[in-house]
């Protein structure tokens, strides 16, 4: 049994290695793309993550003594101090206060930190 050069057999063999090897390299292409993209979506993150909230304001107030007061702007008005600031960048405020931290009473013993978020 003698195998030719033109034969169907020949012929069928080399398409379907043809198609096997096709194949394989537009998968390995994909793997490829993907992990591209994976990565380049960690690196994105990770400049995302570098930005970090900056501490904007430090009050601390206890019986109406201010023990520390840094780029705060509150005023007192009767039995309570007020910080009536209209912050532009979005906030977060990490406070000792209840139950509202922008007006505290003077007989109370607290401490308010309000961080600039950059996202």
């Amino acid at each position: 049994m003698a195998v030719e050069m033109c034969d169907t057999a020949t012929r069928s063999w080399c398409c379907r290695i043809g198609l096997v090897l096709s194949i394989s390299s537009v998968l390995l292409t994909m793997m490829f793309q993907i992990w591209s993209y994976y990565f380049y979506l960690v690196r994105e993150m990770d400049t995302l993550t570098e930005i970090n909230p900056v501490l904007y304001s430090i009050f601390s107030v206890c019986n109406s003594t201010i023990n520390t007061e840094w780029n705060s702007h509150w005023s007192k008005s009767g039995s309570y101090w007020e910080n009536n600031n209209a912050y532009e960048q979005q906030i977060y405020v990490e406070s000792s206060c209840l139950p509202i931290w922008r007006k505290i009473s003077t007989d109370s013993c607290c401490r308010v930190l309000i961080w600039i978020l950059p996202w």
